[in-house]
């Protein structure tokens, strides 16, 4: 998990290729694609899905360069491990932490205030802290200084994202392999027949929801 800037990052991530859809009614598979077509479906997204992953590796390579004179004033870590370090001119991003949320939220909080520059970045970063800290506890350490007194990201590179830890498919778990010839629930014996939605139950919450 990769933020820049408060926003999320797609570097690293992955594809989740989908199995073949499922009627529900019949637990067989819909004959909307056969099976090599859904395979040739998902492969085809997912040669997409791996260029847009390596511009999201190159962006972030070429932002780490770009910023790397940045003056560290906050450096975030998580179970020992660095994990963020924010910096001068709202210099800022994380690798195994996402901040993103908080990031976004602190930002509109700010603004309503009428807060902006180097005001709101303070007021983004603090809050960002505070949140962070709720939500990790003991387990997240901050440490912080005054700029000129912490080194600068260029300083950080290597701890964050050097070796195993940059974000490539190969240094990330994959997901398992799909079974594109898999027989249908309905041939494996794992149907159990369609939902039947229209019981006393969920009847009579509808008519609680519709009530309320």
């Amino acid at each position: 998990m990769v933020n820049i800037q408060g926003q999320f990052s797609l570097v690293g991530a992955q594809m989740l290729l989908l199995n073949r859809p499922i009627d529900m009614k019949t637990g067989e598979y819909t004959t909307e694609y056969s099976a090599e077509e859904w395979k040739e479906r998902m492969l085809s997204r997912q040669a997409e899905f791996k260029e847009i992953r390596k511009n999201a590796e190159n962006n972030l390579s070429n932002w780490l360069d770009d910023n790397s004179d940045a003056e560290v004033t906050r450096a975030y870590y998580l179970d020992g491990e660095l994990t963020a370090v924010f910096g001068t001119e709202n210099t800022n991003v994380s690798n195994g932490m996402d901040y993103g949320f908080e990031y976004r939220l602190a930002k509109s909080d700010g603004e309503q205030r009428g807060l902006s520059g180097d005001e709101l970045n303070e007021y983004v970063e603090n809050r960002i802290e505070f949140e962070l800290k709720r939500k990790y506890g003991n387990r997240l350490e901050v440490r912080e200084g005054a700029a000129g007194t912490m080194g600068t990201v260029g300083d950080y590179r290597e701890e964050l994202f050097g070796g195993e830890r940059w974000p490539s498919v190969e240094n990330i778990p994959q997901h398992p392999e799909i079974d594109w010839d898999a027989p249908s629930p309905k041939q494996a014996g794992t149907w159990k027949g369609p939902i039947d939605l229209n019981t006393t139950a969920f009847l009579a919450m509808r008519e609680q929801a519709n009530n309320a």
